[in-house]
């Protein structure tokens, strides 16, 4: 019949055969039967099982993969940031480095060496070293007042100058005027007068009371030695012979040393006792030697004054030579009458030495420098 083909049995058979076939595609088998049996719902299920699974699987699969991206992408960063963050904070510092001889960032210096010597850098970079203008006597100073007054005995370069020329070499704007020198010793200066303008300037002015008190150092040697000799209170050194002859010298040390130099204002005067005159003929006697300043009394028994290096035979000049006249007096002044002509000396020299000396049977003699200046250069 017709109908007998829709058994149950029929209808197993065609289960039976849909299982058979089960080496094909269960899924595309299943979905194609349009009448479900209770068996093809279990399969549905456990491919749908099989599919959950498969689908868990594979997010967390994915899940691992964008953790992995994501813990890569966070280590990338971290270590990006890292490196930015390190780099910026070398940046912040200053991005300087001690040493490398440039200065850059917080660094006050930085000469390459960084050693913390004189004139230098400390080793850190963070100050200078010992320097002059810091007012601290460091190094080779002498002194350091910080400021640029070449006029006060300290230089800017921190040095204690010695004679006018040097203040004139160092600072070419200074003026004519006074100045501390320290010739002996830096740590002892003392007032001079500096001419600036004179044939290019640079000329140490000083009185005879330097050269007794300290500032210069002087010596009174008597070549032919009189009765009376000394120094007085003001330095300066005078002579009286007792009728006979005398010749002496006076000698003052200037440690800078000197080729040329020139006479202000002046004065030598007269010594004489108990009615002696000193006596200066020009034409009759000048001095050339300074182991005798006196005539033999050939013509006449006079005097001179002489001046120059002690270490030439003689004087470069004499009070003699700028007289046009004869004078004699007990115990008058005799003015130089050549006051700021320069003369040169045979070499450089550091002694100045006033020579003088007196003949004949009276008492008579000289303080050979009563007062005035003499200038060295």
């Amino acid at each position: 019949m017709a109908c007998g083909d829709d058994s149950p049995g029929d209808a197993g058979d065609e289960v039976g055969a849909t299982d058979t076939s089960d080496g094909g595609n269960d899924e595309v088998d299943t979905s194609t039967d349009g009448e479900s049996s209770s068996d093809g719902s279990t399969e549905t299920e456990s491919t749908t099982d099989t599919s959950e699974e498969t689908t868990e699987t594979t997010t967390e699969e994915s899940t691992d993969e964008t953790a992995t991206e994501d813990t890569t992408d966070e280590s990338t960063d971290e270590s990006t940031d890292e490196t930015t963050g390190d780099t910026t904070g070398d940046t912040t510092d200053g991005g300087a480095e001690c040493g490398d001889g440039v200065v850059e960032g917080d660094e006050v210096c930085d000469d390459g060496v960084n050693d913390g010597s004189y004139g230098g850098c400390e080793p850190d970079c963070s100050a200078l070293a010992a320097y002059c203008g810091d007012a601290m006597v460091n190094g080779p100073e002498q002194c350091d007042d910080q400021n640029d007054d070449s006029s006060d005995g300290c230089l800017a370069d921190c040095l204690v100058p010695q004679s006018c020329l040097e203040i004139l070499d160092f600072d070419d704007t200074a003026a004519t005027g006074t100045y501390l020198i320290g010739p002996n010793d830096p740590d002892s200066t003392f007032a001079v007068e500096c001419d600036m303008d004179t044939d290019g300037g640079g000329w140490t002015g000083f009185a005879v009371e330097n050269t007794c008190n300290g500032d210069l150092d002087s010596q009174l040697t008597a070549v032919e030695a009189a009765p009376t000799e000394g120094v007085d209170v003001n330095c300066r050194p005078f002579t009286t012979d007792g009728g006979g002859n005398h010749t002496y010298t006076w000698d003052i040390t200037f440690a800078p040393g000197f080729d040329e130099f020139y006479l202000a204002d002046f004065v030598s005067r007269a010594a004489g006792g108990n009615g002696g005159t000193t006596e200066v003929y020009p034409g009759t006697y000048t001095q050339s030697d300074w182991s005798i300043a006196h005539s033999n009394c050939a013509g006449a028994c006079v005097g001179d004054v002489g001046f120059g290096s002690a270490d030439d035979p003689g004087p470069s000049a004499t009070l003699g030579e700028t007289m046009i006249s004869n004078l004699s007096c007990e115990s008058c002044d005799f003015p130089y009458m050549d006051n700021g002509t320069p003369y040169m000396v045979g070499a450089t020299s550091s002694t100045f030495r006033v020579g003088w000396g007196e003949s004949g049977g009276q008492e008579e003699g000289w303080y050979p420098w009563w007062s005035g200046s003499v200038y060295l250069r």
